[in-house]
């Protein structure tokens, strides 16, 4: 019989504008196979907010600004053949502050870029961080009128 395991941890949409435009850090994992978001679990006493700060920077060489919650996602898997893994992680809007992509960390991510956020959309390889990322897209355009 299986045991359960709850897992939790944050992570962002770190976004810039670049001729007007919104792009977004994605990572690469699994031999530069799967595209996502960067995330990562929360280390003790760390807020859901510093973790995705942390991991941001960890895993895209780039740090960024909260500006809004985006919410969470959760999915289920196996974290072995005997422990499957309730797994929640909560989004951040973020804008980029400062870094460079060549600066992620190669023992996490196999590879960081910015790409405009509709290639993002269509290049996120799982459906949960595609609805973030439409999310983020309306996020970030509110925020961006608001500054007009």
């Amino acid at each position: 019989m299986a045991t359960t395991r709850i897992e939790r941890s944050a992570g962002g949409v770190l976004c810039q504008n670049r001729a007007g435009s919104p792009w977004v850090a994605l990572i690469a994992t699994r031999g530069g196979t799967r595209w996502q978001l960067p995330k990562g679990w929360l280390e003790e006493g760390e807020t859901p907010q510093e973790a995705a700060r942390r991991e941001v920077q960890e895993e895209t060489g780039l740090r960024g600004r909260i500006l809004e919650d985006l919410g969470t996602i959760e999915y289920w898997f196996y974290a072995d053949r005997t422990t499957r893994v309730h797994k929640f992680v909560t989004f951040y809007l973020m804008a980029c502050e400062s870094g460079d992509v060549a600066d992620f960390d190669p023992t996490e991510v196999d590879a960081a870029l910015w790409v405009p956020m509709e290639e993002a959309i269509a290049r996120a390889s799982l459906a949960s961080e595609r609805d973030v990322l439409r999310k983020a897209q309306e996020a970030w355009q509110r925020h961006m009128a608001a500054q007009s």
